[in-house]
């Protein structure tokens, strides 16, 4: 008999229950609200074309979410563009960014929003975005076209683990402490603890949401890029980019390790020391210059 009343039998069994209600909630993440119409609608009409009636037209859409709207204008003109105050309307900002620009800022976005305001891990959201802008600079770096297409995915690749601690709470908290206290990688805690990991839950997010395969498949297979097929570029550069950020030391990602870089990922974007640094310092600069864009945000 346990101290507390229980004996190793009545335990076992409770653990057992535990675990299986835990699966049940797991796997109603499966079943989460589907990414908004609206957004879906705006994506569609964004992929039409870019001749100036489909600017105006798309344009008229995307002003008529307010919200929406304010975070284009405001990123436009922020210091990651380096405009600030110049762009004053969604048409120029589509003129500025681009048709495949816009439309991963409106993807991204509208992702962020769906979860805006939950619990979550602590750091991550100032991993992600540092994830994005090392995105960025990878991709300026090497050459790659659609960055900010790219950039967006990467803002997104950890929406599973933000699904799961705002779904779970106190059973992902257990999962992050787990990973810390057995010096273990977040993705094998979570494996271990939940029987999921967050990139499965980002492969079900991006299917349901039905994500344009530019940012799907970065998102769904950011741990492993050699498994892509389609967009094999950008899975890299998001793959890369969420090392570059955790070696740097911005925000918090769920565990204290650092992850391999997979081969695959340096063979396909064609790195090499000298290209990897150059990233690495252009990321530096940015967020040093975004962070104090934030903090001029911030005062009164």
């Amino acid at each position: 008999m346990s101290a507390d009343g229980e004996s190793p039998e009545s335990q076992r069994i409770l653990d057992a229950l535990g675990r299986r209600m835990l699966k049940r909630r797991v796997d109603a993440l499966k079943s989460l609200p589907t990414f908004p119409q609206s957004i879906l609608r705006i994506s569609g009409v964004l992929g039409e074309g870019d001749s100036d009636a489909s600017f105006k037209r798309i344009a008229a859409l995307i002003e008529t979410d307010p919200v929406l709207t304010a975070r284009i204008l405001r990123l436009v003109n922020s210091a990651f563009y380096g405009v600030s105050g110049a762009i004053a309307s969604v048409y120029d900002a589509l003129v500025m960014l681009g048709l495949d620009i816009v439309r991963g800022l409106v993807l991204s976005t509208a992702a962020m929003d769906l979860v805006e305001g939950r619990r979550g891990v602590a750091g991550l959201w100032e991993h992600s975005y540092g994830a994005a802008i090392a995105a960025v600079a990878l991709g300026k770096t090497i050459g790659l076209p659609r960055v900010e297409e790219i950039s967006a995915a990467a803002l997104m690749h950890d929406i599973g683990k933000v699904v799961l601690a705002s779904q779970l709470g106190r059973e992902y908290d257990e999962v992050v402490l787990h990973a810390l206290r057995t010096r273990t990688r977040i993705r094998e805690a979570e494996t271990e603890l939940l029987g999921v990991s967050h990139d499965q839950i980002g492969r079900w997010l991006v299917t349901r949401w039905r994500l344009p395969p530019t940012l799907a498949e970065p998102i769904a297979l950011h741990h492993e890029p050699a498994k892509a097929r389609r967009h094999r570029e950008a899975t890299a550069a998001v793959h890369v980019a969420d090392l570059m950020v955790r070696a740097y030391g911005f925000g918090f990602a769920g565990d204290e390790l650092m992850p391999d870089l997979d081969p695959a990922a340096w063979k396909i974007l064609r790195l090499n020391p000298r290209k990897l640094r150059k990233a690495v310092e252009l990321m530096h600069t940015t967020l040093q210059e975004a962070l104090v864009q934030a903090n001029l945000y911030l005062e009164p």
